[in-house]
């Protein structure tokens, strides 16, 4: 009976699964849903040119720690001024869109060999929940591109994910665009200008 059990919760759980991996797949191929879903990025508005080309010289992800750009070499103090920025932002928006966890819609290891052993110890895997307070080490894997990873809270309307290359934050929420991008902008980063935000 106790096994009966087991395998029962594990077929939910493995359905529960791919139901949320679905409604990411359907999400990314709708062009509404893309309409709804903000930017956050590291960019400053004002340089970006009519055609939305960003003209500045300027470091834009993890890779880049070590070259010089516009006369300066980006340092892991540069990087992680910014990723921490990042975190900061993304649990204040959970906590402000009232999450308190996490689930990994969809996970695809980028990374290379030790980044894909640290993420098998950590048990890194679709379906996997994580409370808000201790989501940071999976956000980290994400910004610097060791691992595509689709974070979701169906029941609070969130889902983010993080472009590898370029630090930009794909997110889908209720929050209104102010109150974000007051949230935003006090920690030193930006809703991107180029992004024309439908409510659905």
């Amino acid at each position: 009976m106790g096994f009966l059990i087991i395998a029962i919760f594990a077929l939910n759980k493995q359905h529960s699964s791919m139901k949320q991996r679905d409604l990411i797949l359907r999400r990314f191929n709708s062009f509404r849903f893309k309409q709804a879903a903000h930017e956050i990025v590291k960019y400053e508005p004002q340089y970006y040119d009519e055609n939305g080309v960003y003209q500045k010289d300027e470091w834009t992800y993890y890779g880049d720690i070590g070259k010089e750009y516009e006369g300066r070499v980006v340092t892991m103090e540069d990087y992680l001024d910014v990723e921490n920025r990042f975190i900061d932002i993304t649990r204040t928006i959970l906590e402000t869109a009232g999450c308190t966890y996490i689930t990994l819609g969809y996970v695809e290891v980028l990374g290379k060999r030790r980044s894909i052993e640290a993420m098998r110890r950590m048990g890194l895997k679709e379906g996997m929940r994580i409370r808000v307070e201790k989501i940071d080490s999976y956000l980290r894997m994400s910004l610097r591109g060791e691992a595509f990873i689709v974070f979701i809270n169906s029941r609070k309307g969130v889902q983010f994910d993080f472009s590898e290359d370029v630090l930009y934050m794909h997110l889908y929420c209720r929050i209104p665009e102010e109150e974000l991008r007051t949230i935003v902008e006090t920690r030193g980063l930006y809703l991107d200008p180029r992004v024309k935000v439908i409510v659905i």
